[in-house]
């Protein structure tokens, strides 16, 4: 989920507006607090000593309670008094005298004579300090009723932050929602699915970048058309001397000569079969004919009918799935053919098996042969590749066969495996994914 987030776009552009606010947020406090900073220090300060000033002279020496009260009535300003005749206070409560404690930093440029102190638990006060003859006189102007206390503002604040980034999130998906379409166009396309089209939600960008697409995927299908057509041309042009040549061949006479010709068409014709199968194939925009079969039934029918007494089944466990009846007979074929060419000990016939492993469908195709060496096993699917290169066709074909069977393995979305060890055989392994 968190990767997914972090390659989200509209993710990306939401975290930028969250940073973007946030410093433009701390710019905006630090401008304020400055400028706020400054005005205290340069107008209210001075004016609120001007007023305790006029006011602590209306007072008297020593302080007159009854004065007091008459000066205060009306204002945000409460007097407190510490002196040898009687605390008191025109306030609602007087405070301790051990909670007003003196600021730690004194401005003498904005309160003149009075230092400045604090009352414990009521930071937001100002509070002047002045002695008139025995008597500690604590000037401490509150804040106007009403005023700014935090707490809930700060709730709303953070709520209307969230509301805002809440909709800005929407907003940049709303406006990013064509890129999804695209990405899963793209992902069809790519599988195969040459005739489908991403949806054109909007005449922007996203708009054309959609119809480009698109247009691609068309000319996509045109070149794999041309390419379809052009080994068909192929198939047809070759084939057809080929088997003009075969009827030619039953009309002479019985002879080496002509059964050594007879062996070299049907050589030829299965050469150009498996590379236009293999070129079919080779392309991940390739169609199988997929249907449900028993993969068990289908390696029993093919020895049965192709090579009996030849190859020796061994465990056949019952796999179903979904697969290409003639590819898979093709692959079967190959491989059974290159078992039985290179098996060498009569004793010991080609085997084949079917097997159920975790979330695989699995054949296996073992012959009797000498072994590979482990340093040609992974050239073995190229095509045209020959693990003897002195081998002539009789005994080891044109080197197209196990390559047809990785192109078939591969276009079933399973994977081809060979195995061989010196004087043992040669193990074939072909791997389908069962659960799709």
């Amino acid at each position: 989920m968190l990767k997914e987030l972090t390659r989200s776009l509209s993710a990306r552009l939401l975290l930028l507006f969250i940073v973007a606010g946030a410093v433009l947020l701390l710019l905006v406090g630090v401008v304020v607090g400055k400028g706020y900073s400054s005005h205290l220090r340069n107008t209210v300060w001075p004016l609120m000593v001007h007023y305790v000033s006029l006011m602590e002279n209306q007072v008297g020496v020593p302080p007159d309670y009854d004065r007091a009260v008459e000066i205060t009535r009306g204002t945000p300003v409460a007097i407190h008094a510490y002196g040898p005749e009687g605390d008191w206070t025109t306030g609602a409560r007087l405070p301790d005298r051990d909670a007003l404690v003196p600021a730690s930093a004194q401005s003498s440029s904005a309160f003149g004579r009075y230092r400045r102190y604090l009352v414990r638990d009521h930071d937001e006060s100002l509070v002047l300090y002045s002695r008139v003859g025995d008597t500690d006189l604590f000037f401490q102007v509150a804040p106007p009723r009403g005023a700014y206390t935090g707490g809930p503002y700060n709730w709303l604040v953070l709520w209307s932050i969230v509301g805002i980034l809440v909709l800005i999130f929407f907003v940049t998906r709303m406006l990013f929602r064509p890129i999804e379409d695209i990405q899963e166009g793209v992902a069809v396309i790519g599988s195969g699915h040459l005739d489908y089209r991403i949806p054109r939600r909007r005449d922007d960008e996203f708009g054309e970048l959609a119809d480009n697409v698109n247009a691609m995927a068309d000319d996509i299908n045109k070149m794999l058309e041309a390419k379809r057509q052009l080994l068909l041309g192929i198939s047809h042009e070759l084939r057809s001397p080929l088997t003009r040549s075969r009827v030619h061949l039953a009309l002479m006479e019985d002879s080496d000569s002509r059964r050594e010709v007879e062996q070299e068409i049907i050589a030829m014709e299965q050469m150009i079969t498996e590379l236009l199968e293999s070129e079919r194939l080779n392309s991940r925009h390739v169609s199988l004919n997929r249907e449900m079969l028993r993969l068990d039934e289908l390696v029993k029918d093919m020895v049965a009918h192709e090579f009996p007494r030849r190859v020796e089944i061994m465990d056949l466990a019952p796999v179903e799935g979904q697969f290409d009846a003639a590819r898979i007979k093709l692959l079967l074929r190959n491989l059974l053919q290159n078992a039985v060419r290179h098996s060498i000990d009569p004793e010991r016939k080609p085997t084949i098996s079917v097997a159920a492993e975790p979330g695989l469908a699995c054949i296996y195709v073992t012959d009797s042969g000498a072994g590979i060496d482990a340093d040609q096993l992974p050239h073995l699917t190229e095509p045209f590749y020959r693990a003897d290169p002195s081998r002539q066709r009789k005994t080891g074909g044109y080197g197209l066969g196990l390559y047809l069977c990785k192109v078939i393995v591969e276009a079933h979305e399973g994977k081809l495996e060979i195995t061989s060890e010196a004087g043992k055989g040669t193990t074939m392994r072909c791997a389908f994914p069962q659960e799709r």
